[in-house]
């Protein structure tokens, strides 16, 4: 049953070998996903989701990979879900219990299980699909909640866990960067400033009792610089007390890969950034710009720590930039910034964040030609880069993502002739990064603190 993944594979040969008593680890990892004393993050959404589905097939119809697929089976968001739904019926019902033939349960083997785990990360978990269910049945929250039942298993891609959450944890970031080294890119990034744009600006790091702590996800400090220069371009014009941190203060890394696939995981990450805030006093945790990260620490934190351990508020960086200009705090000019752009809605700052205008009021603001992607807001078509995906790349992954939802935002991207791809969120410019060269598109990507720092007026 797995051979249909061969060609897309994430998991490798060495998790998923055959080890027979998997099958009842699995049976028990799931029993308890299914206790609400044990799993009462999302324990009622997620029984909910999996009783009472109807099978009426809206959410394929919205599903970036079943319709970029060609409408295979295999890739239907209920053909996902009903992998773990006829476990659940046939093990966990009465009926499937007796009965399983009537109801559609069907018993767990090695084969179905290793299926069922290379399947669940064909998910971006956009919840574009819940978006839509006219009973909102989340089959996103599914494959989630089943990537947490493999997790217990010991079956997680090495991306998000041993090189994820656990490297983040014990070295301060999952890039593993060094403190030596991000003072050593700081530095840099303070020369590159003043090379390009002419004035000096300093970068604080470690600052005690700043109002500020930006955390950017760390890839970007080796991937998409620009980021990190136009944010702090950004901070510095507002004249604000901010600061960074480096991996000697605790995490100096936003992401929290635990989002996709593990609260256990999840939570570890969370305090660690909340001890990290709170050994710095500072009054508000700002999320440079990352999807999941604002998610993460924004609202999905709200289920796992109480709010007297969080004294702190959390803004995404967007959020700032756009009440800074809208305040006059900080002035831009549009004309700097003359050729046409259009911007692409993360799905974690979108649909799950709840940022639509926000980054729309700037980029007007900033920009002469404003194009917006049809569809956008909160039926945007997820990129593909969600999930960790993004930094998946075993086998032909990069295949599956570039032919499934990269095709449809590539398409998508050329409709609005515009040159610049404004993104504010670090999965969705690995994505877009592999895109444009896949489909050799004339375009550029860009994140959004970039423009807003490329239009900034001195007086």
């Amino acid at each position: 049953m797995r051979k249909v993944f061969d060609d897309y594979r994430v998991l490798s040969d060495e998790t998923l070998k055959p080890d027979a008593p998997r099958v009842e680890k699995f049976l028990q990892a799931m029993g308890k996903s299914l206790r609400q004393r044990d799993n009462w993050t999302f324990w009622l959404p997620y029984t909910l989701s999996l009783d009472t589905c109807m099978k009426c097939g809206t959410c394929a119809e919205v599903c970036p990979v079943y319709l970029a697929s060609g409408r295979k089976d295999i890739y239907h968001p209920v053909y996902r879900s009903d992998m773990l739904r006829k476990v659940y019926k046939r093990y966990f019902t009465l009926a499937g219990r007796f009965f399983p033939g009537l109801v559609g349960a069907e018993d767990l083997t090695e084969d179905k299980l290793n299926a069922m785990a290379e399947n669940i990360y064909r998910c971006t978990i956009c919840r574009r699909c819940a978006y839509v269910c006219p009973v909102a049945i989340d089959n996103g929250l599914i494959a989630r909640e089943a990537r947490k039942i493999f997790d217990a298993i010991d079956i997680a891609p090495d991306e998000l866990k041993k090189n994820g959450t656990r490297k983040q944890v014990r070295l301060g970031n999952a890039t593993g960067m060094p403190a030596n080294a991000f003072f050593d890119m700081i530095e840099f990034l303070e020369e590159e400033i003043e090379d390009t744009r002419g004035y000096k600006i300093k970068i604080p790091v470690d600052k005690q009792g700043a109002e500020y702590l930006l955390v950017h996800n760390a890839g970007d400090y080796l991937a998409f610089a620009e980021t990190v220069m136009g944010a702090a371009e950004v901070m510095n014009a507002a004249g604000v007390d901010w600061t960074l941190n480096s991996p000697e203060t605790g995490l100096n890394d936003a992401v929290n890969y635990g989002v996709f696939y593990s609260d256990t995981e999840f939570a570890s990450v969370a305090r660690a950034h909340i001890e990290t805030a709170k050994k710095l006093g500072i009054k508000t945790f700002v999320v440079g710009e990352c999807g999941h990260a604002f998610e993460a620490l924004k609202y999905l934190i709200l289920r796992l720590v109480p709010p007297e351990e969080r004294p702190f508020e959390v803004k995404s960086i967007l959020e700032l930039e756009d009440q800074w200009i809208r305040e006059g705090r900080i002035k831009v000019d549009p004309q700097k910034n003359p050729e046409p752009v259009t911007y692409h809605d993360s799905c974690k700052l979108g649909r799950l964040g709840g940022l639509y205008e926000e980054p729309r009021r700037i980029l007007k603001a900033c920009c002469t030609d404003f194009r917006e992607m049809t569809p956008n807001r909160e039926m945007s078509i997820c990129c593909g880069g969600g999930s960790g995906f993004a930094i998946m790349d075993k086998g032909d992954f990069l295949k599956f993502r570039m032919e499934t939802y990269g095709k449809l935002k590539a398409e998508q991207l050329k409709a609005t002739g515009a040159s610049i791809v404004a993104l504010a969120c670090s999965n969705c410019k690995g994505q877009f990064r592999e895109i444009i060269n896949y489909y050799k598109l004339p375009v550029r990507f860009m994140g959004v603190s970039e423009l807003v720092a490329n239009a900034l007026v001195y007086n």
